[in-house]
């Protein structure tokens, strides 16, 4: 069964960010209803990183960023990962035709009825 982005996931973040020993707070105002906020910033802290985030499940993927990089120190751009620009990679792979397309259009109307 598929994992995805929802709340229902949340807790389950939350569990493994203490259980790693983060301290964790929320900041937000409530809403008009009195009702917890919906737009709140999450928070994650440990030796000396802090972690923020939209929501639990993007505090857990910076983290794991931290995880997988293990800095010694809290340095400017410590997260930087040496490599080829693999967003540009997958977005190119995933939309340049459909904007060629949509380009070559846009030039075929013009072409066939231009502005005066």
């Amino acid at each position: 069964m598929p994992l995805g982005s929802h709340a229902n996931v949340f807790n389950a973040c939350l569990r493994i960010l203490r259980d790693r020993g983060f301290k964790l707070k929320i900041e937000g105002e409530i809403d008009s209803d009195l009702c917890y906020p919906t737009n709140a910033l999450w928070t994650a802290e440990k030796n000396g990183f802090r972690f923020t985030g939209d929501n639990p499940i993007e505090l857990l993927g910076l983290v794991g960023i931290y995880d997988h990089l293990k800095p010694d120190e809290n340095r400017p751009y410590w997260w930087r990962v040496e490599g080829p620009d693999v967003w540009d990679e997958l977005m190119s792979e995933a939309f340049d035709d459909d904007i060629r397309t949509a380009e070559q259009k846009i030039i075929d109307e013009n072409i066939q009825s231009p502005n005066q």
